[in-house]
């Protein structure tokens, strides 16, 4: 087990390495609905703790933390963001023994109902249509130790609009190591996400009728082969007296890397507060600072033992620089 985390931790070093920040690829790549946040907890702390990173929402944000799971668990939430716009996020999880745990999660992205129009009725033609976006997510993960734990993800991701789609398929991986040099309570971690086949539109949508001297043809218009946004994450997390500080850079392949700090206090095993903010990692003369749109975060949870099953109530809210907040709502059942 011990060679297997050595050997595990610097290949995901030298994978995290090639998708180095690059905010000249702002705004290219595909899926970028995998980068939309879920978990209150997670959210609340702005993404920092992928160390002690735990439950079903963990498959987000650290596989390994699955392997956390106690009970077979159930958790439903939803975020509501800007306009019409909310993120649904469903999962259920359990573990089986030493095997392991296994969950499924499902995250949607519900855009509302958006009206038609065409080149002829530039005003609407009356209908609607409802844009899918979803990622559904197979994650095991299993612990080698009292100290290290691994977990991976297989994701399907999906986008549609009518008569046009694109789908992709995607790998998440990643470690949790606790008590490093046997310091209790501090942690590492390590995730690369999103690693995966390209997105790309097919579909009748595309087709276009050409007109030339009374013959009619058509023609399918191409659409481009786009990367997904694959992430490298890197954390350390230390607990001491209830309250967890954590801190997690994040470096993407398009876009500005990230430093995320958070922290967690826990009360009884029973209160949870959180808080956490995200700093961009810009250049200088950096073109991309008025574009930077979080801001500090914060959040709470009640956890509740009623008859046996345990409940966990969580509110989580997410500042935003030039909309309206988002709040985020979660409530887990572990049976």
């Amino acid at each position: 087990m011990k060679s297997l985390i050595k050997n595990t931790m610097p290949l995901l070093v030298l994978l995290g390495a090639l998708h180095a920040g690059d905010e000249a690829r702002i705004g290219t790549s595909g899926a970028n609905q995998l980068l939309v946040p879920v978990g209150a907890r997670g959210v609340a702390m702005s993404g920092s703790d992928l160390v002690y990173s735990h439950g079903v929402e963990s498959a987000y944000w650290n596989p390994a933390g699955l392997s956390r799971l106690e009970n077979a668990t159930v958790l439903a939430s939803q975020m509501t963001m800007f306009g019409d716009v909310s993120v649904n996020y469903f999962g259920a999880g359990s573990k089986f023994g030493s095997t392991g745990a296994v969950s499924l999660t499902v995250k949607s992205i519900d855009m509302g109902d958006i009206p038609i129009t065409t080149v002829e009725a530039m005003d609407g033609t009356g209908s609607t249509f409802t844009p899918n976006m979803t990622t559904m997510a197979l994650t095991y993960a299993n612990a080698f130790s009292d100290k290290a734990r691994f977990g991976i993800s297989v994701k399907s991701i999906t986008e549609s609009i009518p008569r046009a789609s694109a789908s992709a398929i995607a790998l998440d991986a990643g470690v949790q190591y606790e008590n490093l040099n046997d310091i209790e309570g501090l942690g590492i971690a390590l995730a690369l996400k999103n690693i995966g086949t390209d997105m790309h539109y097919e579909g009748s949508g595309l087709t276009t009728m050409a007109s030339e001297d009374n013959l009619e043809d058509f023609y399918n218009v191409e659409s481009s082969y786009d990367k997904l946004p694959s992430t490298f994450d890197m954390a350390v997390s230390y607990k001491v007296a209830g309250a967890t500080l954590a801190a997690t850079y994040t470096s993407h392949n398009f876009r500005y890397d990230d430093l995320a700090l958070g922290a967690e206090y826990e009360l009884m095993d029973m209160v949870y507060l959180r808080g956490g903010m995200s700093l961009p990692q810009l250049e200088d003369d950096s073109s991309q600072k008025d574009e930077v749109l979080g801001g500090v975060n914060f959040g709470a949870g009640l956890k509740y033992d009623l008859f046996g099953t345990k409940l966990l109530l969580e509110y989580t809210y997410r500042s935003q620089k030039y909309f309206d907040g988002n709040s985020l709502v979660s409530l887990s059942i572990g049976l």
